[in-house]
């Protein structure tokens, strides 16, 4: 593993870190390899419950893919590397663990995918979102797709067609942000959320996530089915006759 990702394990919340300060944590190609690699492992880990992501530093959370890994690029290597990126942002939505991004600072381009796929979205008052591809002569992509329903169609095409910088004040308008923080914040909040999150049983983490992308990705009718058949497979965990007894032995109390 390259040291411009840093992973430090607390409980069961797994810290990973973008350690690129020298180039504001931008991702490069390696990095995201890395990145696949780690969050491949953790679908398998029983013992992590919620994964938080952050970048070192102050100044940034990550300025988004080197575009030094752009020059040279062509149709086919172009795809490659944009896979890459892709693999990255669908294990974030996809790992049974629920995701924290901590945003300090810079949030651009794919590190604002990535942001995006998370579950949780925790930023710095001083923060800076900015999705700049359309200057690159680059269509935004892959999770981009999200961005209308974090803060509306002409809000998200203001952002895709400008590639102007917004504030995360500005952003936090439309619901895009769960928590808005100072810095000496950061760190307390996405562990606060955490803990919120990781106090819930694993099993039951994971069948939320796969409804969000059952959610996302069918009809109406088709959802609401899947979400029935949810809740009467969690019923072959054992999850949740754990969780009843535990609440009907405090009620006791």
């Amino acid at each position: 593993m390259s040291q411009k990702l840093l992973f430090e394990r607390e409980g069961n919340i797994e810290w990973i870190i973008l350690n690129n300060p020298a180039k504001a944590n931008c991702l490069s190609r390696d990095m995201l390899i890395d990145l696949i690699e780690h969050l491949q492992m953790l679908k398998n880990n029983e013992q992590v419950s919620v994964v938080i992501i952050t970048g070192s530093g102050e100044k940034s959370f990550s300025a988004g893919m080197d575009v030094n890994e752009f020059v040279g690029l062509t149709p086919q290597t172009g795809y490659e590397l944009i896979s890459l990126l892709k693999q990255v942002c669908e294990l974030v939505r996809k790992i049974p663990q629920a995701v924290v991004v901590a945003i300090n600072g810079y949030c651009i381009g794919g590190a604002m995918e990535i942001a995006m796929a998370a579950d949780i979205r925790v930023a710095t008052k001083d923060s800076v979102f900015i999705m700049p591809e359309i200057k690159l002569g680059i269509p935004s992509v892959l999770d981009s797709v999200l961005l209308q329903q974090h803060i509306g169609l002409s809000r998200a095409k203001e952002m895709l067609l400008t590639g102007d910088a917004v504030s995360a004040v500005e952003i936090n308008q439309f619901g895009f942000l769960n928590a808005l923080v100072e810095l000496s914040e950061l760190k307390a909040t996405a562990e606060s959320f955490a803990r919120r999150i990781a106090i819930n049983h694993r099993v039951t983490i994971k069948q939320q996530k796969d409804l969000f992308e059952t959610w996302q990705n069918t009809s109406l009718d088709t959802a609401i089915q899947d979400s029935m058949n949810q809740f009467a497979l969690s019923f072959s965990t054992g999850v949740p006759q754990e969780k009843i007894a535990e609440f009907f032995a405090a009620k006791q109390k």
